[in-house]
């Protein structure tokens, strides 16, 4: 009799945690489904990127004509040349910025979405990498946190935790994918705010590489009807 009733428990226990874990993967999708991956077409902003060379300060603004949204307004806290206006067009050959979901959903592997903490303020949960990142899934760390009051996503982070071999001849000693999200303004819709990307290390030996791209999105105005 108590060995049915321990097996009953354990049942019921397994059977608890598999409708747990089937509920964090659904709170990961309600969350992404709350960000406005399509803001621009209503607000224009202030996007600072950071790449290995310089900081690009630009406005992008949809209630501008046609391949006139975008403005590069400094470079390095300078007054851009022409040659830096030029070259700041042509990398936003989109008019209207196509961020997209799929991007993020891509990323985590289905299913894979477990609980790490949780407090009055958010949830923090661990995700595995998608089946095409599985070369480097063993060294990496991927969380999600979700914001509690707010049921929306506060961030994304990958990064690595030890040296990385991916492939024959290639050494990764840093690996860091981070995307931010939070309210354009007060009580307004939840956007991306930021996006952090940065890959070091060594390919056969002698080459090696160190490079990064930021981007941050501030000074959030309704441009909509």
């Amino acid at each position: 009799m108590i060995a049915r009733t321990t097996l009953l428990c354990c049942l019921l226990f397994a059977s608890t945690a598999a409708v747990a874990s089937e509920n964090y993967d659904e709170l990961f999708e309600e969350a992404l489904q709350s960000v406005d991956f399509e803001f621009a077409r209503n607000w224009a902003y202030t996007e600072t990127s950071v790449d290995d060379e310089h900081v690009w300060v630009g406005r992008f603004d949809p209630r501008r004509p046609a391949g006139e949204r975008w403005e590069l307004i400094s470079v390095d806290k300078r007054a851009p040349t022409n040659d830096e206006i030029e070259e700041y067009h042509d990398d936003r050959d989109d008019d209207i910025p196509d961020d997209d979901d799929n991007e993020v959903v891509e990323m985590v592997e289905p299913d894979s979405v477990k609980l790490i903490e949780e407090t009055d303020q958010y949830w923090l949960l661990g995700f595995n990498l998608d089946e095409e990142e599985k070369a480097i899934t063993e060294n990496v760390d991927a969380t999600i946190r979700i914001n509690k009051p707010g049921r929306y996503l506060e961030y994304i982070d990958v990064h690595n935790r030890a040296v990385m071999k991916p492939a024959f001849g290639v050494k990764l000693t840093r690996l860091i994918t981070r995307l931010t999200f939070g309210p354009a303004v007060e009580a307004g819709p939840i956007v991306p705010l930021s996006t952090q990307v940065e890959v070091s290390g060594q390919a056969f030996l002698f080459i090696s590489f160190d490079e990064q791209e930021l981007s941050h999105n501030t000074d959030f105005e309704y441009a909509g009807d």
